[in-house]
């Protein structure tokens, strides 16, 4: 198309996810120069940003700026283990619980057999749930620090 950088990716704007080359093209995923990680999750918490931000292109309303590079997902360590990290933008990975603040069940960046047990329950969750469009409330394309802890030094600028 003649719309890549260098690089051959789309310069979009990384939190209305609109292409810097055209205002009618938008761009999500792999597509994308946007600084975040190229995983099905960040694809999926952008398709949410994308929808609404077509949707007020189409009616000539302002854009949300509101993708903040939100990134989850389990790492397995093997022997039926794995950790679960969470980061966006400004935060690298934190620890805490998901999905509920306080509770989980599950601990970010903690090695254990209920992170693994959360990563075989999230790909049932996926393939039945995700990919026909039902909306799951306790996971949000916005990273919340609800339930988790960082140091405010310690952020990554954007």
């Amino acid at each position: 198309s003649g719309f890549g950088d260098d690089l051959n990716f789309v310069p979009t704007n990384k939190t209305t996810l609109q292409s810097k080359v055209k205002d009618n093209i938008f761009a999500i995923g792999d597509a994308t120069n946007i600084p975040a990680s190229k995983a099905g999750s960040v694809a999926h918490f952008e398709a949410e940003v994308l929808t609404e931000n077509i949707l007020r292109y189409i009616e000539g309303k302002e854009l949300k700026a509101h993708f903040d590079g939100h990134a989850n997902c389990f790492i397995e360590t093997g022997h039926g283990k794995a950790l679960l990290i969470d980061f966006n933008y400004t935060h690298e990975p934190v620890t805490g619980t998901f999905p509920l603040p306080g509770v989980g069940p599950l601990r970010l960046l903690k090695e254990s057999r209920m992170n693994h047990m959360g990563k075989l329950a999230f790909r049932w969750i996926y393939w039945n749930m995700l990919i026909k469009g039902t909306h799951i409330p306790f996971v949000s394309s916005e990273m919340t620090m609800a339930g988790k802890n960082y140091e405010e030094e310690s952020a990554v600028e954007a």
